[in-house]
C-alpha cells in the first residue's frame, strides 16, 4: 500500500510529521532518563537536535550503542572541540551565501539550512538547524549560475532540499532548467531514509516533471532500509530518476564489513547504486565517529572480495581545507604518527588526522573469512 500523501502538503519540514527537538522530549525509560538528559543537554546548546518520529521508532532508545540512536541523539562526546568548524573549507569556495564552486563544471547550491533530521556527524553542523536563510541569496546564486561559462552540473544540497515546500522547490528547479548550459542536476537528500512518510504525491509528480534528475540518498545502516524507504525508492525510480547512495563510515554504526555488505547488497536489489563510502570529515564535535583508516581499508577490501561489483562504492576521503575527494587506498602517500598524507588529483598533498579509537568487532566472521584467503589470491582484489 502506498503511503504517499495527497497534493497540497509540503515536501518535508512543514508536514504533519512529528519532530523531537530536545532530549527532554524523548521517551527514555526511567532508569535511563536522568543520566541521558543531564549528559546531553549541553550539546543541544551548541548543535541543535531534531529527530523525526519515524526515525525514532527505528532505534532502541535505551541502548546507547544502538546504531540508529547514535546517529540522531546528542552525545556528550560532541563537546570534544577537536576538528574544524568548516572542515571542507567551503567558505573559500562560496560565490554567494548559497552557491559553492570547488570543482570545474559543477557547483553546489545550498537550498536550505533545514533538514528532516540533524545527524550528529554532519559536516555542516556550523549552520544546519540554526535558522540561516539561504533563500535570501537565491537570486544572486541564479545570476552566478548564468554567468559561469563552464557550469554544466548543479548539486542541490543544504540542509536537505526535500524539506522545502513543493512550490519553492519547483521554482528552484525551474530557474535552473532555464539555464541551458546546465545539463545535470543532482539532489542530495536523507528524507527518504529518516522521514519517508513526508514524501508527497505532489513532490513525486514535481520530480517526474523535471526528470532526468539524479537522486543521491544518504543512508548508513541496513536498519534504515525500511518498507517505507523501499516504497519511496520504487516511486522515484518509476519517475525515471537514477538513484545513487552515499554512506559515511561511522564508528559504532557501520564500521563492519558484514553491515556494509548487507546494506549495499540490499540497495542494489532495489536498483540503488552505492556511489560513495566516505571517511568521516574532520568536523568539530564528531571525532567519536571516526574509524581508523587502516580498519576502513580492511573493510573495503573485504567488500570488494565478497560483494557484487554493483555493490561497491568508491571509498574516499574529502580532505580538510578544500583539497577535494581522494580515493583512500590509492591516494595514500604515507603517515607520520597519526597524520596520514594523501596525493590529490591535481598533485597537491593533503593530510588527515587518523586519531580514531579502535573499532569494536561484532565477531560475525566476515573479515576473518577474507583475511584467511592466501595473500596471493587477495592481490587481485
Amino acid at each position: 500500500m502506498c503511503f504517499l500523501r495527497e497534493p497540497g502538503k509540503k515536501a518535508g519540514g512543514g508536514s504533519s510529521s512529528r519532530f523531537y527537538r530536545s532530549i527532554k522530549e524523548l521517551p527514555f525509560s526511567p532508569s535511563q532518563k536522568e543520566e541521558s538528559v543531564s549528559a546531553s543537554l549541553r550539546v543541544e546548546n551548541l548543535f541543535p537536535m531534531k529527530v523525526p518520529e519515524f526515525y525514532l521508532k527505528l532505534m532502541d532508545l535505551n541502548d546507547p550503542g544502538c546504531p540508529i540512536r547514535r546517529q540522531a541523539i546528542p552525545q556528550v562526546d560532541e563537546l570534544d572541540c577537536s576538528g574544524h568548524v568548516d572542515p571542507l573549507g567551503e567558505k573559500n569556495f562560496s560565490l554567494t551565501k548559497s552557491l559553492l564552486k570547488k570543482y570545474p563544471k559543477r557547483a553546489v547550491f545550498l537550498v536550505t539550512s533545514e533538514c528532516a533530521m540533524f545527524c550528529r556527524f554532519c559536516n555542516r553542523k556550523r549552520f544546519v538547524g540554526k535558522g540561516i536563510r539561504f533563500e535570501d541569496s537565491w537570486e544572486e546564486s541564479f545570476s552566478e549560475m548564468e554567468r559561469l561559462e563552464d557550469l554544466e552540473e548543479v548539486i542541490l544540497s543544504g540542509g536537505d532540499p526535500l524539506v522545502e515546500d513543493v512550490e519553492r522547490l519547483k521554482y528552484v528547479l525551474g530557474r535552473i532548467q532555464k539555464i541551458k548550459r546546465i545539463k545535470i542536476v543532482r539532489i542530495s537528500t536523507r528524507v527518504p531514509v529518516v522521514d519517508p512518510e513526508t514524501i508527497s504525491r505532489e513532490l513525486i509528480e514535481l520530480l517526474k516533471k523535471f526528470a532526468p534528475l539524479w537522486m543521491i540518498v544518504h543512508i548508513n545502516h541496513p536498519r534504515e532500509v525500511t518498507q517505507e524507504f523501499k516504497t519511496v525508492v520504487r516511486e522515484l525510480a518509476g519517475c525515471g530518476l537514477p538513484i545513487l547512495s552515499q554512506t559515511v563510515l561511522l564508528r559504532g554504526v557501520n564500521d563492519c564489513a558484514r553491515i556494509l555488505i548487507d546494506l549495499f547488497q540490499e540497495l542494489v536489489s532495489l536498483g540503488v547504486k552505492p556511489y560513495y563510502l566516505f571517511q568521516l570529515d574532520e568536523v568539530i564535535g564528531a571525532r567519536h565517529f571516526k574509524v581508523k583508516i587502516e580498519h576502513g581499508i580492511k573493510i573495503y577490501e573485504t567488500l570488494k572480495r565478497l560483494s557484487s561489483g554493483l555493490a561497491i562504492p568508491s571509498y574516499v576521503v574529502d580532505l580538510s581545507g578544500g583539497l577535494g575527494k581522494v580515493p583512500v587506498k590509492e591516494g595514500m602517500l604515507g603517515r607520520e604518527g597519526d597524520t596520514v598524507f594523501f596525493r590529490t588529483f591535481d598533485g597537491n598533498v593533503g593530510s588527515y588526522l587518523d586519531d580514531a579509537k579502535e573499532s569494536d568487532c561484532i565477531r560475525c566472521g566476515t573479515c576473518k573469512e577474507f583475511y584467511e584467503i592466501p595473500i596471493e589470491a587477495r592481490r587481485s582484489v
